[in-house]
Parts: structure tokens; sequence; C-alpha cells
């Protein structure tokens, strides 16, 4: 805990004038009782990050460099934070904005918006902005970057870059590189996939869950998704996220990596059906032997995809 001797006449006179009153308050407090951030949030009133944004704010200046609780609390707070539903999404009063505004991030932060969005932020605009930060854990380089992605698709409306910013921190997303590799896959994957599927539209939320696994959670490449959605269409007579998981997902089982890989398990496929008949008759060591040949039939199963296309042509 600060020393009270750094409480002197100078500090009074030159310090406390050009501070906000709630960082006055904060530096009081915590010469006085100490304790972690919520404790001192607590005992004014406050909020925590108000707290920590008034810790850094004195430690800047060269006061309370030895709460150690602060460092802690502060690399505390960088931490991503769960993110709950938007209709639990804080509201933050004239005051606490106020004070927020005090903090130079904030500062940036406000300005770059405003900019952006070409207007000056309501008391509302300015709740939610913080609120990505506060609520949902953002860090302001990557709400800047959240800013300039949806503004630059065509998208100004607070509603929607508050969605997309709920997304970006579900999907983890808490660094600069991570939100590039998400902006890459939604504009080269998502793109790519839509395509493939002859489609120019958006991708609805259901779609986008198809596209996440096979990019994300199963590796695939473009490539090779874009030759299940080819196929998908081909063989149904139209778009169907469903039917292409179905055979994207046997490929991964199969350990599909590559078009050679696709082409190798469908000559494997059609050897299987030649050799059928005669399977009783032909010796084992005889039998053509690759990784594709050996995969079984209940893995890569075109039975299943065939029915799955009956009911996709009753349905259509």
């Amino acid at each position: 805990m600060a020393e009270k001797r750094e409480l002197t006449k100078a500090f009074i006179e030159q310090e406390l004038p050009m501070a906000p009153p709630l960082y006055v308050s904060v530096y009081l407090m915590t010469l006085a009782c100490g304790g972690t951030a919520a404790e001192v949030a607590k005992k004014l009133n406050a909020t925590e990050t108000e707290v920590l944004y008034a810790w850094g704010y004195w430690k800047g200046k060269g006061y309370l460099q030895d709460t150690e609780k602060a460092e802690k609390e502060a690399k505390a707070a960088e931490a991503p934070k769960p993110v709950q539903s938007a209709a639990q999404r804080p509201e933050y009063s004239p005051r606490e904005l106020a004070q927020v505004e005090s903090h130079p991030d904030m500062q940036r932060l406000f300005r770059f918006a405003s900019e952006k969005l070409g207007k000056a932020l309501s008391h509302e605009d300015m709740s939610m902005l913080y609120g990505f930060h506060d609520w949902l854990g953002l860090p302001v380089s990557v709400i800047e970057l959240l800013l300039s992605y949806c503004i630059n698709n065509g998208k100004r409306g607070m509603r929607y870059i508050e969605k997309v910013a709920i997304s970006w921190a579900e999907a983890g997303i808490h660094t600069l590189e991570q939100a590039d590799d998400y902006i890459g896959m939604r504009r080269n994957g998502f793109g790519g996939i839509m395509k493939a599927f002859g489609l120019n539209r958006q991708p609805l939320a259901a779609e986008e869950e198809y596209m996440k696994k096979w990019l994300s959670t199963y590796g695939l490449s473009l490539e090779v998704i874009g030759n299940a959605c080819e196929r998908t269409v081909m063989r149904t007579g139209r778009v169907s996220f469903e039917y292409a998981d179905k055979i994207l997902t046997d490929w991964k089982q199969a350990g599909v990596q590559s078009l050679e890989d696709v082409a190798a398990l469908d000559q494997a496929y059609a050897a299987r059906k030649e050799q059928k008949p005669a399977a009783k008759k032909q010796p084992e060591q005889n039998k053509k032997q690759n990784r594709f040949i050996n995969y079984t039939q209940s893995q890569w199963d075109f039975e299943e995809l065939e029915r799955l296309e009956r009911e996709l042509r009753e349905k259509w």
C-alpha cells in the first residue's frame, strides 16, 4: 500500500485539482484502507474498472508505485471475461462515463469511433463502446479494428456493431492477431464457400456455424470444401449445408487433406464396388491395397449420402 508521506502540500495543491474527482477519491481510499480493486470500488460505490483506471492514472504520475495488488488486478482485468447475453449488457450512467472518458485509452477510442462513424457520439454510443471493453473484455485496439471492419463493410449501426463485438468475444478474440485471422476467415473462407455454392449474399448464422466447423475445427482447405459444395449442388440440385457437412465429416474422418486425397477416396470406393461381387473368390493377398481402400464403408458412407440426397429431393 502507498505510504501516507505521498499526501504532501505540493501534491494537494498541484495534483488533486487536476485529477478527476473519482480518481481523487480512489487515491485517498487506497491510502487510507488499501485492499483490492473490488474492495475499494465497493467502499466508493464505483466499478472495479474505474478503480483500476484511477490506479493506472496515479501510477503514471509516479504515485502508488508500491501497490502490488494494483498490478495483479490490472493484469487480471486484461484477461477475457465471460460473455453474457446482450440483455445483460450493463448501462453506464453519465457520471460513470464522464470518469471513463478522462482515461487516455477511452478518449482515443471515443475519438476514433466518432471519426469513423462520422458523427458525435451519443451517451448510448459511448455506453456501448465502453461496454465492449468493460463488459466483453475486448482491448481498445481490438475494438478499433472491429469498428473499422464493420464500417468498411457498410455497417454503421451500433446495434449491428454490438452483435459483432459479442460474436468476437464469444469466439475468444482478444488480440489483433486473432482478429486479423478471424476477418481473413470470414472474407476469404466464408466468401469462397458461398461462391462455391453459387450464392451471392451474406451467410445465415446457421450456415456460418457449418463453415466455422469446416475451416477451423476440421482445418480443411478452401479447395476441398469447395469441391464438397460443388458435389452437393450437382447431386441434390440445390444448396444444402447439411449434405455438404456429411461429405466433409466423412472426408475428415478418412484423413482427407487435399483434392488428391479426395480423388484417391473416389477411386477406392469405385474399386470396392467392382471387387464386391467377386470378393469371396479372390485371395486376400491379391486385393489392391491403399489407405483409402482400407477405409471402411461405414466411415465413408455413400449409402447414407444417397439417403440424405433422397430426403432433400423430397423436401424440394
